[in-house]
């Protein structure tokens, strides 16, 4: 019987991890093992059928989303990934940064990040905003992450 719970502490061990690992944001390039890039054929092995799609379409042309429970899956004019957002808490990056996290834990743990209050949003980002490039946006609401996305600069 000892034995037996020996041989279960790996196989228990690796469950958690490929659960935890899940729910992690990778600043500049993923959220909830959704990567920017993926075909929607690749969410949906790695997610399952989303709760509902959206379509419309803006200046950049049609556009697309999958929403989950945790994330939302975005694909601007194409077949691929552009986009990915978050309001779950579960989501976190591997040092804990994610919805409900302080300013002052965002700042401290994110490495390159610049703040502003604009437009009425204060949010901190890591990337440039510049056409082509990618963004890590946390959107703040009373000094606190409200909204995580990770995606391409359209405009």
């Amino acid at each position: 019987m000892r034995f037996r719970s020996l041989l279960l502490l790996p196989v228990l061990a690796v469950l958690v991890f490929s659960a935890s690992a899940q729910a992690v944001i990778v600043p500049q390039r993923s959220i909830a093992g959704v990567k920017l890039g993926m075909t929607e054929v690749q969410v949906r092995a790695g997610l399952g059928a989303p709760i509902r799609v959206r379509r419309g379409s803006n200046l950049f042309g049609p556009w697309r989303q999958l929403v989950y429970r945790r994330v939302a899956v975005s694909f601007q004019s194409g077949k691929k990934v552009t986009n990915l957002m978050t309001s779950s808490k579960l989501e976190r990056t591997l040092i804990g940064v994610g919805v409900g996290s302080t300013l002052t834990k965002l700042r401290t743990s994110l490495k390159g990040e610049t703040c502003k209050k604009e437009f009425g949003v204060h949010h901190c980002w890591i990337g440039s905003w510049e056409p082509g490039r990618i963004v890590s946006d946390f959107r703040l609401v009373h000094d606190r992450v409200s909204v995580v996305t990770v995606g391409y600069v359209f405009d």
